[in-house]
């Protein structure tokens, strides 16, 4: 007898009969208390996400605009100092013309100016003699 009720309290539970199958459309549908719910639910997910896609977009649209900001300084700046040196090379050569064309004009004057006895060549042996 022990046997035969330990056997059936097991077989109860899942002898309790076929599932209940629906009969119309109408029992599938969920309470419109829950609906209500579940449907704000969803919609306040929705919208936080929205919230915050629209946050990062507009904080890349912003890092976009400040880097083409940036660049286009920068630009700006290399073509300045690009401009400036060809400037300074310029004026560089400029002066080392004129810095050569004055030292040809002093040797010009200097052989001017000599006085007639310098002009003549000193042997190439001679030496000075002195005390």
């Amino acid at each position: 007898m022990t046997l035969e009720r330990s056997w059936s309290s097991g077989m109860e539970a899942s002898a309790g009969g076929s599932k209940r199958t629906l009969e119309c459309a109408e029992e599938a549908q969920s309470p419109h208390r829950i609906l209500v719910r579940s449907l704000l639910k969803s919609r306040n997910r929705l919208r936080i996400k929205y919230r915050v896609l629209r946050f990062e977009c507009k904080r890349w649209r912003n890092q976009t605009a400040a880097v083409e900001k940036s660049r286009a300084m920068w630009r700006q700046r290399a073509e300045a100092q690009a401009l400036a040196l060809q400037d300074e090379q310029a004026a560089r050569a400029a002066l080392a013309a004129q810095l050569h064309d004055l030292r040809d004009q002093a040797a010009a004057h200097q052989a001017e100016l000599a006085p007639p006895w310098a002009q003549r060549a000193v042997p190439a042996g001679a030496e000075k003699r002195g005390r």
